[in-house]
């Protein structure tokens, strides 16, 4: 089979054309900060790679032999909302799954299910991660990904216990954690069940620093589509290149959305000899912006935020309208990938300014009167 741009999921090196996570990143600087022992923020857009890379970092630092790397998805305790201890239970069960596949500790499972039946909840998730660093041969480096998908109590308690077991690491606790999200640690709201709202800088202060994952550089993009007509011989025309970067400015999901539309939803482009052209290119785009695609929609979905709302409808109103929003607000929404605030604040990308407009605007598009042709329409058709 050959590969393909992929639009869904962490990369596969051997079924997707893709850029090397671990040199989207500053690998020194990461490698630094857990050799420091110290804790830690990643966060990017959605749809931007940050679980491939995570996965990549786990390899990585398995391969070398001085940590054990482990990568955990907590997002499934997001339903359990503020039922802290089943959240709990299903994070630390978690961690012992994700051990057991990944073949990093397998005894970990049968440890964390004693934990729970002697112990508990409270507090589980301390005691779990202590024991493990106890029995374990090397110093942990755990990943926990979709940590700003948790809310309330349950957020705030995982904080909290990562929190209690800091000043034990590494010998009782893990080397180093890695906190993976949409948003920076500083931009969690946490309504405790006493309506208390607490931030994230507070729950989580010992946090050394916050990483963000950025888009594509042109030149990536460049390589990203080179790898399709090296494996198939099919080229994309010089001309394309400058239209795709001002489309996207690099954002992952856009570009390899993008290709996908050009050399596979495009039947006639399966047959490897066509080139695709700029007309193939621009029909692509087009096709894709009224597609309505998971990555679009979630886009449309964030502007119904107020905190992202009203820094849009500012953009949109002009200079004196920007002057008058918060910087944290306008890092908020440039953290999201929504925007850019260099060389000036501006939507991130020429489709998504084609998108965000329309759809801020369409309330109020929708309560416009005498929109009917009636008016300006005679019988006979003529205007």
């Amino acid at each position: 089979m050959q590969k393909y741009f992929n639009t869904a999921g962490p990369i596969d090196v051997a079924d997707h054309y893709h850029i090397d996570p671990i040199h989207r990143l500053d690998w020194e600087e990461v490698r630094h900060l857990i050799d420091s022992k110290k804790y830690f923020v990643l966060h990017a857009p959605r749809q931007t790679g940050k679980t491939s890379t995570l996965l990549a970092m786990a390899k990585a630092l398995n391969k070398e032999g001085v940590y054990k790397a482990l990568y955990v998805n907590v997002e499934a305790a997001q339903a359990l909302r503020g039922d802290v201890d089943a959240a709990t239970r299903l994070i630390c069960e978690a961690i012992a799954a994700s051990a057991g596949l990944y073949d990093i500790e397998p005894d970990l499972r049968a440890m964390t299910i004693r934990l729970l039946a002697e112990q508990g909840f409270s507090g589980a998730l301390t005691q779990q991660l202590t024991q493990w660093a106890q029995m374990s041969d090397k110093p942990i480096v755990l990943m926990l990904d979709e940590v700003d998908a948790l809310v309330g109590d349950t957020l705030i308690s995982v904080l909290r216990q990562i929190r209690a077991g800091y000043a034990q690491r590494p010998t009782a606790f893990p080397q180093s954690i890695i906190l993976c999200g949409v948003r920076d640690v500083r931009d969690y709201r946490m309504h405790s069940a006493d309506k208390e709202i607490i931030t994230g800088g507070s729950a989580f202060n010992i946090k050394a620093e916050s990483l963000r994952m950025g888009s594509f550089t042109a030149a990536e993009v460049r390589a990203l589509y080179d790898q399709h007509t090296v494996e198939t011989g099919q080229p994309f025309a010089d001309d394309i290149f400058p239209e795709l970067w001002e489309d996207t400015k690099g954002q992952p999901w856009l570009v390899n959305a993008l290709g996908y539309e050009m050399v596979w939803k495009d039947k006639s482009a399966r047959d490897r000899s066509i080139p695709i052209t700029l007309k193939r290119y621009l029909a692509a785009r087009e096709r894709l912006i009224r597609s309505r695609q998971t990555h679009l929609d979630q886009l449309t979905d964030k502007l119904r935020e107020p905190r992202i709302n009203q820094v849009v409808e500012a953009i949109l109103g002009g200079e004196d309208n920007i002057a008058n929003i918060r910087d944290d607000d306008l890092q908020y929404v440039e953290d999201l990938g929504l925007i850019t605030t260099r060389p000036s604040i501006a939507i991130s990308n020429r489709i998504y300014q084609e998108i965000i407009p329309r759809e801020v605007t369409w309330a109020w598009q929708a309560t416009i009167p005498n929109q009917e042709t009636v008016w300006y329409i005679k019988p006979d058709g003529r205007i």
